[in-house]
């Protein structure tokens, strides 16, 4: 047959041949409904949002505990380590009244490792001190910059201020720490001259022979204990010295 006698071929309706999905159902044979559902997705999503907010408030505000600084405290460090007490003092005491001078020593010889904590006896004073952030030392340059308050330094000012050793019956010694590593018995009897001294035991490290910052100090009676253990936290050397009641060990 010619191709002009063939019939002309019907089009296809696009209706007629466009397939219709399935429902999808699940394995009970109820219909899934997935569109259904986006829209109480998208209303979860909504309401969860806010939370983000609160999260950066909390992480901006943790940022913020992290830098508080101790009140009248400053950090100098840099120093070389052939810098005495007295040459510290004299750089800081210009800008007003030293609370305390706390010197950083290496635990082995106990000798200073250029680092100091300097307190004054206001926050103003200390803030003045900065002048001497880069101030030159010995050929070195140091660097003076403000006490932070961390999680350890709030821990070990709670265990030295505020959980001391209630007195053990009829015990007359007394633990005196944070003591200078140069410190002598004469020192100590000196601090101590309104009590009467029995004893003075200092701890020693045993491997290096040197003192470990800390004694014991037994008295004579114990009104005298009684008036040392009400010096906790005097000035001795430029340190506050902690006095308490020492803890008799039963075993």
């Amino acid at each position: 047959m010619a191709a002009e006698d063939q019939p002309p071929r019907a089009q296809a309706n696009p209706e007629k041949t466009k397939k219709r999905k399935k429902p999808k159902k699940d394995k009970w044979g109820q219909p899934i409904a997935a569109a259904a559902d986006e829209p109480a997705v998208q209303q979860v999503q909504e309401q969860e949002a806010p939370e983000e907010p609160v999260a950066a408030a909390a992480a901006e505000e943790a940022g913020h505990g992290a830098e508080s600084y101790e009140c009248g405290k400053v950090v100098a460090s840099g120093m070389p380590y052939t810098t005495t007490e007295e040459e510290i003092r004299g750089l800081f005491d210009k800008f007003g009244p030293i609370r305390s001078l706390q010197l950083s020593r290496f635990p082995d010889s106990g000798n200073f490792r250029g680092l100091a904590f300097v307190t004054f006896e206001s926050d103003e004073v200390a803030m003045k001190s900065l002048e001497l952030d880069g101030h030159e030392l010995g050929r070195r340059f140091m660097r003076v910059e403000r006490c932070r308050i961390t999680a350890s330094s709030k821990r070990q000012k709670k265990s030295e201020h505020e959980s001391d050793p209630e007195k053990p019956e009829g015990s007359l010694s007394a633990y005196v720490g944070n003591l200078s590593w140069n410190i002598t018995e004469k020192d100590l009897r000196d601090f101590f001259k309104s009590s009467r001294v029995a004893s003075i035991r200092f701890a020693i490290d045993k491997r290096t022979g040197d003192s470990r910052g800390f004694c014991h100090v037994d008295f004579e009676d114990d009104e005298s204990l009684e008036r040392a253990v009400g010096m906790n936290q005097s000035q001795l050397r430029g340190r506050p010295v902690k006095i308490a009641y020492a803890i008799i060990n039963r075993n």
